[in-house]
């Protein structure tokens, strides 16, 4: 499988009771049920593996309980606990919307016009979303990936405007 094809959309989160389902926290608002997802693949040992959903429940605006074919215990649930969950963009909603980790591979650009590098991978730290920037030098930048900053979001030519706070890119 081509893991371009894959987008990142969840965590699993912890188990829930005691026949083998998880909790996974969605990501950048995905809804799961609204994509009508019946598989899901989760990144195990830097290999996205594919886990088909025999049944899925709301948690919350932002959770589902989950329970995967052939995970059938406590046990097996445990060792997902913590594993990236990742679905086929074509199983992504087909409208205009844009999620967060869209914007890898947009150059950054300043509200002064000085190009700040590419965006390489968006990085979560307990919650926080930061856009990991690589320079043309290879010096890497985290940049907060809140909606407060974007001024301007160009898809033709790849480019994302931001308004920084002084000094975040010299860190």
């Amino acid at each position: 499988m081509n893991q371009s094809h894959l987008t990142e959309v969840g965590i699993v989160q912890r188990t829930h009771g005691v026949i083998g389902e998880v909790q996974i926290l969605w990501k950048n608002n995905f809804d799961p049920l609204e994509h009508e997802l019946e598989s899901v693949f989760l990144r195990i040992e830097g290999i996205p593996i594919p886990f088909f959903i025999a049944s899925m429940r709301s948690k919350g605006e932002t959770a589902s309980i989950v329970h995967f074919d052939e995970v059938d215990s406590h046990d097996l649930a445990t060792s997902l606990v913590g594993v990236s969950v990742f679905a086929e963009i074509k199983q992504r909603k087909p409208n205009d919307e844009l999620y967060l980790d869209d914007l890898v591979g947009f150059s950054v650009v300043n509200n002064s016009g000085n190009l700040l590098g590419q965006i390489e991978e968006l990085q979560d730290f307990s919650g926080n979303l930061v856009f990991l920037v690589v320079n043309s030098a290879g010096n890497e930048i985290l940049i907060p990936a809140t909606p407060d900053f974007i001024l301007e979001l160009n898809e033709e030519t790849r480019t994302l405007i931001m308004e920084l706070p002084e000094g975040i890119a010299d860190l």
